[in-house]
């Protein structure tokens, strides 16, 4: 059986990026911070965050604004050490 023209033949992946309908990108490489930019934006928030918590903290400002500001804080020192353990997998 002939294929038609314009059809890639069967079994074959076509070059260039997939068609639009077809893609489907994993989460892991959201998980994979390879940017330098990924660490400076992780050290921001960590130091912001942290710090922030504790003024908060010592302020008396209400529970939920407290942990608020600790979770971003807690979320960029997870970002920033993701980075350094990748750049540090790489050869």
């Amino acid at each position: 059986m002939k294929n038609l023209p314009g059809t890639p033949p069967p079994g074959r992946r076509r070059a260039g990026p997939p068609q639009p309908g077809r893609r489907c990108p994993s989460a892991g490489h959201l998980l994979r911070p390879r940017s330098s930019r990924a660490f400076v934006l992780g050290l921001c928030m960590s130091v912001g965050g942290l710090a922030g918590g504790v003024r908060a903290a010592l302020d008396g400002k209400g529970i939920g604004t407290t942990l608020g500001i600790f979770g971003i804080g807690i979320l960029g020192l997870i970002f920033a050490v993701a980075w350094v353990v990748t750049y540090a997998r790489e050869p």
